[in-house]
């Protein structure tokens, strides 16, 4: 049975963290022996990795540069023995690559999910010479290819997959009562928004937007459904260009199918 290794940064419920889990049930039905490790801590997502009964790892990395963590990531990569490691996003593809080099593993992929514009020279070139040592890259998006490229990455290694969607579960309440739930009126229209509260999200231009919509539609409600960083700057915001009423900040919800099929618009 074909042993793999995933590394990710976090078991945070994001966006890298769900592809991972449908990827992992999926190679776990078809037959695969499917690990996963997060190089710095755990999160929602690791008790549904647990759940699917997928073994899941926290290694713990506490600093920017971590001798002790890389030390215990290569240790745990070498009892593990995978045939394959697959890396998620720099920091993950950073440690997971030279720990699954150093523990003689024969197949190693890395995944890039976004055009990381904040990247220094310095890390472009931690990139580089790891690419020498990369069997293939795994990228969700065609622009994220060309980025790598533009920074002096081999195109030849590189596929495109795009994310996989599971199929849509129903939901179990009706939109009556979820409108209700929400405190929303009854003829409300509802614009729904998923993923990590960060500036790469625009969810800022998508408040100025709906706030726009609202000039015309009172009805309007945009729901901002996750977590993130910039989400205080946002609720700010938001009171600034509109309020709280028409704009609701829902925090990270594990039930978002209940949601979804009730949007009139997702954005």
């Amino acid at each position: 049975m074909p042993r793999i290794l995933h590394i990710i940064p976090t078991f945070d419920r994001t966006g890298i963290g769900k592809q991972l889990l449908v990827l992992a049930r999926g190679l776990a039905r078809d037959g695969f022996d499917v690990h996963v490790a997060a190089l710095t801590r755990g999160g929602p997502l690791l008790t549904e990795f647990r759940a699917s009964g997928i073994p899941a790892t926290v290694i713990g990395k506490r600093l920017v540069a971590d001798p002790v963590a890389l030390a215990q990531l290569t240790r745990h990569v070498a009892r593990l023995q995978p045939d394959l490691v697959h890396t998620w996003s720099f920091n993950a593809g950073s440690y997971g690559r030279v720990a699954a080099r150093a523990a003689g593993v024969k197949r190693i992929v890395a995944g890039e999910y976004c055009v990381d514009r904040w990247k220094s020279t310095w890390q472009w070139l931690v990139d580089r010479r790891l690419a020498r040592f990369t069997d293939r890259y795994v990228v969700n998006n065609p622009a994220i290819l060309e980025n790598c490229v533009e920074h002096s990455l081999p195109r030849e290694k590189f596929t495109v997959i795009d994310n996989g969607v599971e199929p849509a579960r129903a939901s179990d309440v009706s939109r009556g009562e979820l409108l209700q739930e929400l405190h929303c009126p009854a003829d409300a229209r509802l614009i729904g928004v998923v993923g990590g509260l960060d500036p790469r999200k625009r969810v800022k231009d998508l408040i100025w937007a709906a706030d726009l919509l609202r000039v015309l539609h009172d009805n309007l409600r945009l729901l901002v459904i996750g977590d993130g960083p910039e989400r205080s700057t946002l609720e700010r915001f938001a009171c600034l260009a509109s309020d709280l009423d028409h704009i609701r900040f829902l925090g990270t919800r594990a039930e978002v199918w209940r949601i979804m099929p009730h949007l009139d618009v997702f954005w």
